[in-house]
């Protein structure tokens, strides 16, 4: 007597008389391509049956082994809201034991736009030999260039406090513009060469050094509209980079490739780099007021550092072999955008404000300074 054939899970095997048999599997290759502008990098998520879900990357493939012939539904999900598929995002496949059943998502990806706030403006090298000046979001997408002046550098942005205009480098001047491109306006004409501006916390001033006597640079500040220019310092070593503390009340800066603080007025100079560092230069103030970073050159290559405004705490964020220049702090001081060599092209790259988790933002060979807005 042959007893009943009891089903057994999902009623993935069978029997025959007392003999178990197992079902006839099959293979789902699922493809994924993605192009356009913005594609999605943190790639996405392919679904099978809607009881498997593994991550494939933007242009990628997975292979799920082992599947049960017959038909199964295959879905896509996770990516971002500017990437779409003319062909929808769930397919049905039929699965046979002779060849992998292949399963295709072509998704293209529009240009994200630039964010109301939290963006990055930075300098990207253009087809004449000179900078000009981009937007982008603190992800990396949506890059949108502002100006392009052909013969004319625009370069070391600075945000105003409501993130409306940058002030910046255009050829030897300070000038401005709205964040849209419009409002262009030079701050400094016809004077001595003046460079690295930045603007105070409170949008009322600019600092930026400004050619002295014919070789060395000096600390300058003037009014946001660009009237009363006056020098803090004058010293004869080499001075760049002010940084405004958030309270307005000391400025960091760069002296002789070292980093000094001082008061607004230019009192009380105090040097923070560590005897032994060398090549320091480019101080961010963190938004707290608790931290200073600044690239230094002293282990070669030049990498990020942080270090408290009274000279301790001194810590190393980057390493390797690749260069790692002019930190810019995020508006909530968690992350650090920076200009980097690495991979072999210039390009800003973003960290946690520990050194990790790091990730290239932009999408150029030649992309430096970055400022982020608030």
């Amino acid at each position: 007597m042959t007893r009943g054939c009891v089903p057994l899970a999902l009623g993935l095997i069978a029997c025959r008389g007392t003999e178990v048999v197992a079902p006839a599997l099959g293979t789902v290759r699922v493809d994924v391509a993605m192009t356009g502008v913005d594609v999605d990098r943190d790639g996405v998520i392919v679904t099978l049956d809607d009881s498997i879900a593994v991550a494939v990357p933007s242009n990628g493939s997975y292979q799920f082994s082992g599947v049960v012939i017959g038909a199964h539904h295959v879905g896509l999900g996770g990516a971002t809201a500017n990437c779409a598929s003319a062909d929808g995002l769930t397919r049905t496949v039929v699965v046979d034991a002779s060849a992998p059943a292949v399963v295709g998502f072509t998704l293209t990806c529009a240009v994200t736009p630039v964010a109301p706030s939290g963006i990055i403006a930075f300098a990207r090298g253009d087809t004449d030999h000179t900078y000009d000046l981009w937007l982008m979001n603190a992800d990396g997408t949506g890059e949108t260039r502002v100006r392009n002046a052909p013969g004319a550098n625009d370069f070391l942005p600075s945000w105003t406090p409501d993130g409306a205009r940058v002030v910046f480098v255009s050829g030897s001047e300070i000038a401005a513009i709205n964040r849209d491109g419009t409002g262009f306006t030079f701050l400094t004409l016809g004077g001595a060469p003046s460079y690295t501006p930045s603007v105070s916390r409170n949008g009322e001033r600019i600092a930026f050094s400004r050619l002295d006597s014919g070789s060395g640079y000096d600390i300058w500040v003037m009014n946001i509209d660009g009237r009363n220019p006056h020098r803090l310092t004058s010293d004869t070593a080499y001075e760049d980079h002010p940084t405004w503390s958030p309270d307005g009340t000391r400025i960091a800066f760069t002296r002789g490739y070292a980093i000094y603080v001082m008061d607004a007025d230019g009192a009380n100079v105090k040097r923070l780099s560590p005897a032994g560092m060398t090549n320091d230069a480019g101080p961010a103030w963190s938004p707290d007021g608790m931290r200073i970073a600044f690239h230094s050159g002293a282990g070669v290559p030049a990498h990020i550092y942080t270090v408290k405004p009274d000279g301790s705490a001194l810590t190393p964020l980057t390493s390797g072999l690749d260069n790692d220049y002019f930190p810019a702090w995020s508006p909530d001081g968690s992350r650090i955008a920076f200009t980097s060599g690495r991979g072999g092209v210039g390009g800003i790259w973003s960290m946690r404000s520990d050194g990790t988790d790091l990730r290239r933002l932009s999408s150029g060979a030649g992309d430096l300074y970055a400022a982020w807005s608030p």
